[in-house]
């Protein structure tokens, strides 16, 4: 999986436009809380927006990206996290308007912590024991065929206290996938979750970043929360720990959603660049959240 999950990200690089994702005002940024609005009110929201709803990942991207401020040519980055379009930074809803969750809400000081495509039987319970050492409480992004062939492994992520969202049942792009073939995506992850850990997942996560108005429609149905990440240090490309590191750290801010992974091949890397980055973020004052 993790060769298909590289060229998909090539690919995607390829089409978005290269800028840098955490471009913005410390602390500003998208809205991370449904309270006070129904699934209903929403739905009118995104009906409203009409044809400025998403219709697929590079696309959307395009039309949030800056038309300044572009890297330098050959360095692909995934899209700018830019608050909703017509909507003031200090003033953020309550809810997102046309896309899922980049930046949570709770005081100046809260971040998030995800970590995906696993539940792995190498590395998940490496890094529930790091997150145990440091009293962090995360969210585990979960694909539906590893939830199955490990079921203790997403039970006891759950009774640590940490969240569980569903990333598909194997890490589909959804991006062109029929409604009823992403219906099943994610209904038999989430059936698959609930029957290991007992929990159903209220968080979705779409894989490789990929939105579309069928994804969008469905986890409103579903009752389930899109969320996306603000800040990516590609440790699935196994860089580096140092590069790791080094980009959790420049590029952290308050709310911010950190991309991290247990499952899809090789992440000593990531263990080894969390046991560095999550007390160094606690040292700065930073507390981390769920979305």
């Amino acid at each position: 999986m993790e060769t298909a999950y590289k060229a998909l990200r090539v690919r995607m690089c390829g089409n978005e436009a290269a800028v840098n994702p955490q471009d913005g005002p410390r602390g500003m940024g998208e809205l991370a809380s449904y309270d006070g609005v129904s699934f209903v009110n929403r739905r009118r929201v995104l009906l409203a927006v009409g044809g400025m709803v998403l219709t697929s990942a590079p696309a959307l991207r395009s039309r949030l990206a800056p038309s300044a401020g572009q890297a330098p040519a050959g360095r692909a980055v995934r899209a700018a996290r830019s608050v909703p379009l017509g909507v003031h930074p200090h003033h953020r809803p309550s809810y997102p308007l046309d896309r899922p969750l980049y930046y949570i809400r709770d005081d100046a000081n809260a971040i998030a912590l995800t970590i995906d495509d696993g539940p792995d039987p190498a590395y998940t319970p490496r890094v529930l024991a790091l997150l145990e050492r440091y009293q962090v409480t995360a969210t585990f992004s979960m694909i539906g065929q590893h939830v199955a062939a490990y079921p203790r492994l997403a039970r006891a992520v759950a009774e640590a206290g940490h969240k569980i969202a569903n990333h598909t049942w194997n890490h589909a792009d959804l991006a062109g996938m029929r409604a009823r073939e992403v219906h099943d995506e994610l209904a038999r992850a989430s059936d698959a979750i609930g029957a290991a850990a007992g929990v159903r997942p209220r968080l979705f996560r779409a894989p490789y970043g990929v939105w579309s108005p069928a994804v969008m429609s469905l986890c409103e149905r579903m009752r389930m929360i899109p969320v996306d990440w603000s800040v990516d240090p590609r440790d699935w490309a196994r860089p580096g720990v140092r590069s790791i590191v080094r980009n959790i750290m420049d590029n952290t801010r308050p709310g911010s959603i950190i991309l991290e992974h247990d499952g899809g091949g090789d992440r000593s890397q990531t263990v080894a660049a969390l046991r560095i980055v999550l007390p160094r973020l606690l040292d700065e004052g930073y507390r981390f959240r769920t979305p």
